[in-house]
């Protein structure tokens, strides 16, 4: 299983790129495209939002779970 820490970074490349797509559709002329890209990168970096939010939360669990076993 793959740390979540991995699915951040993909989600960051992921989003760069939709990025770059949607400045190329802009600057050819397709603006809806270039839109529906821009909303596919918030999404995206929406989601690895989140998942580093859960990340940092499941590691304070387990730091305070640590702490806790070790009294």
């Amino acid at each position: 299983m793959l740390s979540n820490k991995v699915y951040v970074i993909a989600g960051g490349v992921i989003t760069v790129l939709f990025i770059v797509l949607a400045m190329a559709e802009f600057s050819t002329g397709y603006p809806e495209d270039g839109l529906q890209d821009l909303f596919y990168a918030a999404l995206s970096a929406g989601a690895g939002v989140l998942l580093y939010v859960l990340d940092r939360r499941q590691r304070e669990r387990r730091a305070a779970a640590t702490q806790r076993d070790a009294r």
